[in-house]
């Protein structure tokens, strides 16, 4: 969960919550059987024009999906490289109709790269390979996202976490964004979770306007969780 804001007139406050829950509770923690390794997931994300009259949400994205998921599909015994997996089924829409409906749906694999650093944090590479299908509302989002999504993060223990994400689709269209995110534990505030930053360009920030390239926007903020 995050709320975000920028300080340019066309910068929108966003919002997003995002959770996943453990369809089966396995028996054992450490070695989970096959089916137990199953979740749902469901984000919400908001663009929310905060300078506007009224105060309008401009978008809202509705993203709920069915996934299987490893973070130890491969994990050899005092190597500071594991290997996990993820895949599933997800649909994206924005709730609404008639001109401005948007949706669409993708199987997704997503292969885990992670090595252990002594000092205490984690590198992570992990791009998702998509699908797409029954994309009748907006058949070219494939043009301008591609099929990959680019996943980069490095992670500090009790400390800073940074997370890219790289789209690119086709004559050049791509999306870039960069988030930073620091525990309000180690700051004179001594609160629970984070100051978090975001960096966006691109198309995408709304499937409403998904063909819409936008920013560079930075925006700052809290987050319960990096």
């Amino acid at each position: 969960i995050y709320f975000i804001f920028g300080n340019k007139p066309d910068s929108n406050a966003r919002f997003q919550l995002s959770f996943k829950y453990r369809l089966f509770s396995p028996k054992d923690a450490k070695a989970p059987r096959f089916w137990e390794n199953f979740y749902f997931g469901y984000t919400q994300t908001s663009l929310w024009d905060i300078h506007g009259e009224s105060s309008p949400f401009v978008d809202t994205t509705y993203n709920p999906s069915l996934f299987w998921r490893s973070g130890a599909l491969w994990n050899p015994q005092d190597s500071p490289v594991h290997v996990g997996l993820m895949a599933g089924v997800e649909h994206k829409s924005n709730g609404k109709d008639d001109e401005e409906s948007r949706s669409l749906n993708d199987y997704f694999v997503q292969p885990e790269f992670n090595y252990r650093f002594t000092n205490g944090s984690t590198l992570q590479f992990a791009p998702r390979l998509k699908a797409y299908f029954a994309t009748s509302d907006n058949p070219d989002y494939k043009d301008y996202f591609g099929h990959v999504d680019w996943k980069l993060s490095w992670r500090q223990d009790h400390g800073l976490s940074v997370a890219a994400l790289y789209k690119r689709g086709r004559h050049g269209r791509d999306a870039k964004q960069v988030e930073l995110a620091w525990p309000l534990k180690r700051t004179p505030l001594n609160m629970n979770g984070y100051f978090f930053v975001q960096y966006y360009q691109g198309y995408g920030e709304t499937l409403l306007n998904y063909r819409t390239k936008v920013g560079p926007h930075v925006r700052m903020g809290l987050a319960l969780t990096p």
